[in-house]
């Protein structure tokens, strides 16, 4: 899947704009609150998601190598037979 899902904006992203709007309507001081939730978030959001992508593709380096492995092993096998 190359995008975010439906499910995704539905459950996080819409509620999450709709209570930011909440938020910085109730702040009468210069809307100081809403600005740092949101930067707070977006830190952290940036945080998380730089996690996620280094552990994805260590993952992914890591199926790559046990794909050529198992590869090797079935074409040995398949040379041992004949």
């Amino acid at each position: 899947m190359v995008g975010p899902s439906i499910f995704f904006y539905a459950l996080f992203v819409i509620p999450y704009i709709l209570f930011m709007y909440w938020l910085v309507k109730q702040d009468k001081k210069k809307y100081m609150w809403g600005i740092l939730v949101v930067t707070v978030v977006a830190i952290f959001g940036l945080v998380v998601s730089q996690r996620a992508s280094k552990i994805a593709m260590e993952n992914y380096k890591q199926h790559q190598i046990d794909a050529r492995e198992a590869e090797e092993e079935n074409r040995l096998d398949s040379l041992n037979k004949k």
